[in-house]
């Protein structure tokens, strides 16, 4: 029952962020293909687009361990175990971008999603990238010329 579990919050936290991230980059893309002004303001608004993005995909993240955790209790972290948002959030950041610090570790269902985030998040880096590079590339030594993204 665990790994049902576990699969189906996976899947749902994983939809969710896909979800955010192709609408956070839809918006991004339609807000700098016709903004006028200068073009380091189209590039840093991908930017700051993109981080603000994973945040809150990160932050979904978060918030299905602390539910898988401490409300529907089908796993827990073993080590130095969350005790508030902040930790949530750090641990999920940590897993989304792979770095992985290591002083704690899930068992139980939010193994699954410990597992997958790390998936999702370089995909959705990726995404990131191609679009960082496509503005970048239009914008960054343009000389007032604006191709199309």
């Amino acid at each position: 029952m665990r790994l049902a579990e576990g699969l189906m919050l996976a899947l749902i936290v994983s939809c969710l962020a896909v979800l955010v991230h192709y609408e956070a980059l839809r918006w991004i893309s339609a807000w700098v293909v016709d903004r006028p002004g200068a073009s380091r303001v189209r590039v840093l608004t991908v930017i700051f687009g993109v981080l603000a993005a994973h945040a809150v995909e990160a932050g979904l993240f978060a918030v299905g361990f602390w539910l898988g955790a401490d409300v529907l209790c089908f796993g827990r972290f073993v080590g130095r175990a969350p005790s508030d948002v902040f930790q949530y959030y750090s641990f999920a950041l940590e897993t989304y971008t792979t770095q992985s610090v290591g002083d704690l570790y899930p068992v139980g269902g939010l193994r699954l999603l410990a597992s997958v985030e790390p998936l999702v998040g370089l995909i959705l880096i990726g995404w990131s990238t191609t679009l960082t590079f496509m503005a970048m590339r239009r914008d960054w030594r343009s000389g007032g010329r604006r191709p199309a993204l």
